[in-house]
């Protein structure tokens, strides 16, 4: 069963797009990513429980088609990714 996509999964999501979208279209490298997802949930508690594994959440999001790997390049969004990130947002939006 393919579990849903929850706070860490979306945040990975919004890094990588939002990286795109201010860098002329880089993809961003593992390591600007990595440093980009400690530094945003830094106050958060999943530093203590582990909830965020980084590794395990980027190769679900490759896994299931959110995310790709430009040939060692850096990641971007799939079509389904940037969906997906969108309908998050929207939903945000509509919530308040």
């Amino acid at each position: 069963m393919q579990r849903l996509l929850d706070k860490y999964d979306y945040i990975l999501l919004d890094i990588i797009y939002t990286y795109k979208k201010n860098n002329k279209n880089q993809l961003i490298k593992l390591s600007q990513l990595e440093a980009n997802y400690w530094t945003r949930i830094e106050r958060d508690d999943a530093r203590d429980n582990h909830t965020a594994q980084l590794g395990e959440r980027i190769a679900h999001l490759y896994l299931n088609g959110y995310i790709l790997n430009k040939s060692g390049v850096g990641y971007n969004l799939t079509r389904k990714g940037k969906e997906e990130l969108l309908d998050e947002r929207m939903e945000k939006v509509e919530r308040i």
